[in-house]
């Protein structure tokens, strides 16, 4: 599938990621957040349950999508949490 505003698309989610990283960062200092952009999503490997970290995105205003049935986990923001 192709973007038409794939370089548009990528800053929105390096934005998205940077937002991400500093809302979790005060909760996990060691929690590290990468982009894919090829999915449009986001990973994030973490110590933090996946329900802290959705609080902690809702609370910061990140919004947070419901993560799809067998997908495998997340908070739901398109990331795959790994809480740990």
């Amino acid at each position: 599938m192709s973007h038409p505003s794939a370089q548009a698309d990528t800053g929105a989610g390096l934005s998205r990621l940077a937002a991400i990283s500093a809302a979790l960062r005060p909760h996990d200092p060691g929690a590290q957040v990468a982009l894919d952009p090829d999915h449009g999503s986001v990973q994030v490997l973490t110590v933090l349950d996946p329900e802290e970290v959705d609080r902690i995105l809702a609370a910061a205003g990140i919004p947070v999508a419901p993560t799809p049935a067998g997908a495998g986990g997340g908070c739901g923001c398109g990331c795959s949490c790994s809480g740990g």
